[in-house]
């Protein structure tokens, strides 16, 4: 601050008495110190505040900050449940005003479009034990998500999404239900169906599928899955196990005898090695078509390896087995050439 006596100089000549130069200088020197203290006083708030990020956020701060009572509880709520953690025992450790640019960004979706519909709200991060909640929450607390990616390993799974996940994985891997486990459970947020199906190939339309995904132990291997919230549908990940998953005896004989004919062997002398469910994203990509578009027109169904003498051929066949693809990148015994086929289907072969 520029000392008060300074305002009064006029041509470089101070017109004053001793005593009105004593009076103004005590006053430059109260106005300084006043300006020293209220520095230190504000410095004293800055290096306070790591304290108080480890203890919580106090709650009049959060008010302050314009982040009211009913969304903390809100989210304190949730995070209660989700972990078991009672609320008192939670604090919410950081809140930033955010605006999202749409839903899919609120939602923590991964594949988002550019699409700017506004959703003004915050980013609250909550700690409980050593686990910490990331949330996005709007401007009246309507609107909840939590990051996928944070905490969340002791979610309650609903008894019949939980019932779902391991009667499927006992189906699939011939084992008795009380010998497969539950291992982690994550809320989730898929962009779309494709997302949600493990497509390899998707669009980036935002059509989300509320849910979870879920890790099970079966022997000594870990299965993944996508569960929806809705009605609870189960989607194991092709890429996680699963080859010894039940292929229907109609579709295992489709997938035989297509082979047989190629080969000119018996089935009998056929050996099928490797099931795996998949979802295929188009009737291009079910086709091993090379270059494909990213529509998707999913067809759920199996990836077949056959074993036929020394080589292993790779077939696609839907759950049915009315259609069948085998992959044109392999030789077979029959000169070498590449087979193809496609049945009861009309249409272009990369639609």
């Amino acid at each position: 601050m520029k000392p008060m006596i300074d305002l009064l100089k006029t041509s470089g000549t101070i017109h004053l008495s001793k005593k009105a130069v004593l009076i103004l200088a005590f006053a430059s020197f109260l106005s300084g110190g006043l300006e020293l203290t209220q520095t230190q006083s504000a410095n004293a708030r800055r290096l306070e505040w790591p304290a108080q990020i480890s203890q919580g956020i106090p709650t009049q701060e959060l008010r302050h900050r314009g982040l009211s009572g009913s969304i903390s509880q809100a989210v304190l709520r949730d995070a209660s449940r989700r972990s078991g953690i009672p609320v008192g025992r939670l604090r919410i450790v950081q809140a930033t005003p955010r605006t999202f640019s749409n839903l899919c960004q609120f939602n923590f979706g991964e594949v988002c479009t550019y699409e700017y519909r506004p959703i003004r709200g915050w980013e609250i991060v909550v700690r409980g034990g050593n686990q910490s909640w990331t949330y996005h929450v709007d401007r009246t607390g309507s609107r909840i998500a939590i990051d996928p990616n944070s905490g969340g390993s002791t979610v309650n799974l609903p008894i019949p999404a939980r019932n779902a996940v391991l009667r499927d994985a006992s189906r699939r891997a011939g084992l008795p239900v009380n010998a497969v486990q539950i291992t982690r459970v994550t809320p989730r947020t898929f962009g779309n169906p494709c997302e949600f199906n493990f497509g390899k190939i998707c669009t980036k339309e935002y059509n989300p599928v509320e849910g979870w995904e879920v890790m099970v132990q079966v022997g000594g291997e870990s299965w993944r899955y996508h569960v929806s919230r809705s009605n609870y549908q189960v989607v194991l990940d092709p890429g996680l196990g699963g080859s010894s998953a039940n292929l229907p005896y109609a579709v295992e004989q489709v997938v035989l005898q297509d082979a047989s004919r190629r080969s000119g062997l018996p089935v009998s002398y056929l050996q099928i090695t490797q099931a795996t469910p998949k979802t295929f994203g188009n009737p291009c990509i079910f086709n091993f078509g090379e270059i494909c578009t990213r529509e998707y027109r999913p067809i759920e169904g199996w990836e077949v390896v056959v074993q036929v003498r020394r080589q292993s051929w790779i077939y696609h066949v839907d759950r049915t087995g009315s259609r069948i693809a085998l992959d044109p990148n392999l030789g077979f015994a029959t000169g070498g050439a590449r087979f193809f086929r496609w049945r009861n289907y009309s249409g272009s072969h990369c639609g």
